[in-house]
């Protein structure tokens, strides 16, 4: 309560909920207490800290601009996050990577880091971050995946999937097999369509991203009767 009443009387928070802004601090606090147990006990060299979020924040309590939308959809505000490491000795302090990564390449980066190997049977979706995290190399891929086959809480979500492929980003709609196209590196807000003033990249982007559903035997939405 006193930190909702502390942000209760800031007037420079713009959209952003006093209570949603109260949470992040507390949030903050608490994983502080955490890092500090960590280095009290000296384990800091040996401890992967991975700071990131499921996705965006709720829309209607945050501020996400310049990003398009929130939570529950497939543009940037839904599903750009936070991601910050700790490792010392390893990352080295206020390293920053403009390299796109996903979820997935968690489980192969937390198995590397502790020298042990996935179980073969078991599919690996994402890629090692290691080479990032230790600045050798950059990853052996180009495009990451997104797909939202489901309605969300809000329900006011499109159906589709996404690729993000270099500094591109292509949607693909169920409803009506639309695609969007967007310039990231030049409209980080998703504002301006080049589907149609680019149709050869948005045909070979949908071909991978088809390709890639195939692959995962991605679940697809059933049509309505």
């Amino acid at each position: 309560q006193a930190l909702i009443e502390k942000y209760q009387k800031r007037k420079d928070l713009g959209r952003l909920d006093p209570r949603y802004a109260a949470m992040i601090e507390a949030m903050d606090q608490s994983l502080g207490r955490i890092l500090d147990e960590i280095d009290r006990l000296k384990l800091s060299d040996n401890t992967l800290v991975i700071f990131t979020s499921d996705n965006g924040a709720f829309g209607g309590v945050a501020d996400l601009a310049p990003l398009r939308a929130a939570k529950g959809f497939l543009y940037e505000g839904g599903i750009r996050v936070p991601l910050i490491v700790r490792w010392p000795g390893v990352v080295p302090v206020g390293a920053v990577s403009d390299e796109p990564v996903i979820s997935m390449d968690f489980f192969p980066t937390i198995l590397d880091a502790a020298n042990l190997k996935a179980d073969e049977k078991v599919p690996v979706d994402g890629q090692s971050l290691m080479p990032l995290l230790r600045r050798t190399e950059k990853l052996k891929r180009t495009a990451i995946y997104f797909h939202y086959p489901n309605y969300a809480f809000h329900g006011g979500n499109r159906l589709g999937s996404a690729i993000r492929d270099g500094n591109y980003k292509l949607l693909e709609r169920f409803d009506d097999g639309s695609l969007e196209l967007y310039d990231l590196k030049n409209d980080i807000g998703e504002k301006n369509n080049v589907a149609s003033a680019k149709p050869d990249l948005a045909a070979a982007l949908r071909k991978k991203l088809k390709t890639w559903r195939t692959e995962t035997d991605a679940a697809m939405p059933t049509p309505r009767q």
